[in-house]
């Protein structure tokens, strides 16, 4: 989720461009980020010395955590600690802006820093942004008291991530007791929680699920797209049944609907999450009954 949050920060600060950001995401995942990057974005060292150590070494004959450990700034410990964050997907990222000269290991933590600020993250929220905790990361974005509809989001977001797009990002969510939906496809849950669960957008914006769910790909959101859409809140809604059963949490799922013509509804209890996958924007809206 990160990736693209920070991204779109280098993009506002015109580190990147878009196009240039699209072409660095998804993060190759054959990409191993290097112990010095994690390093300093970890605070495990300053850049001053991460980079000073650098500038020491030969990097074809000596690995910079040996020679950290060496010059007594690592544990054997604290190395092995490091090594698990080759393959975090931020670490990643910031290692292919640093190889690709978009900024140097100096600048990574002032940028970091002034993310955290301007995003109104706590230290907390940044770490768990950071190290990829997405059932934390959803509670920063999506503060439901609800502990079912927690689960709910996180299974949606975990889906999205899993088969539309790794670097799916979310707006905070929000309330509304009515709301003039767009293009759209839901489904009713019933039983122990009865809600509809809506995905909608203007124009294309549902392109991010239908070009992506199946091997299927449309060039305008029609209803044959809007199936697709409605087949993919049936695969989150099971996966959330499956959940739920564990805990003897009982519900069933009407057929998929779907129109080109969103309603307009009104509830007391709408919840609006705006999603953002594959270059769209969209949202889903959750109307709970009681």
């Amino acid at each position: 989720m990160i990736n693209r949050l920070f991204g779109n920060y280098l993009v506002t600060k015109q580190i990147l461009s878009q196009s240039q950001l699209d072409d660095l995401l998804p993060v190759r995942k054959d990409y191993k980020a290097e112990v010095e990057t994690i390093a300093v974005i970890n605070k495990v060292l300053t850049s001053a010395t991460a980079q000073g150590l650098l500038e020491q070494i030969d990097k074809n004959k000596e690995h910079f955590g040996e020679a950290a450990i060496e010059a007594g700034y690592l544990s054997d410990e604290k190395l092995d600690e490091i090594l698990t964050y080759q393959t975090n997907s931020f670490m990643k990222f910031v290692q292919s802006l640093i190889d690709r000269g978009a900024f140097s290991l100096e600048q990574i933590n002032p940028f970091l820093d002034e993310f955290q600020r301007l995003g109104g993250y706590n230290d907390a929220q940044i770490s768990s942004l950071i190290h990829d905790d997405l059932e934390e990361c959803i509670r920063i974005f999506v503060p439901l008291k609800s502990e079912q509809l927690k689960e709910f989001t996180l299974t949606l977001v975990r889906t999205l991530c899993r088969l539309i797009d790794c670097d799916t990002y979310l707006d905070k969510a929000y309330t509304a007791r009515s709301l003039q939906l767009d293009k759209y496809a839901c489904q009713t849950i019933a039983g122990d929680i009865h809600m509809k669960v809506y995905i909608s957008a203007p124009d294309n914006g549902l392109l991010a699920i239908a070009n992506y769910f199946t091997e299927d790909t449309y060039d305008a959101v029609n209803e044959d797209a809007l199936d697709n859409v409605g087949e993919f809140i049936n695969c989150v809604n099971g996966l959330f049944a499956t959940n739920l059963s564990y805990d003897d949490v009982l519900i069933d799922m009407n057929s998929p609907e779907y129109s080109v013509d969103g309603p307009f509804i009104s509830n007391e209890k709408l919840y609006v999450i705006p999603i953002h996958a594959n270059g769209y924007s969209f949202r889903a809206v959750l109307e709970v009954y009681e």
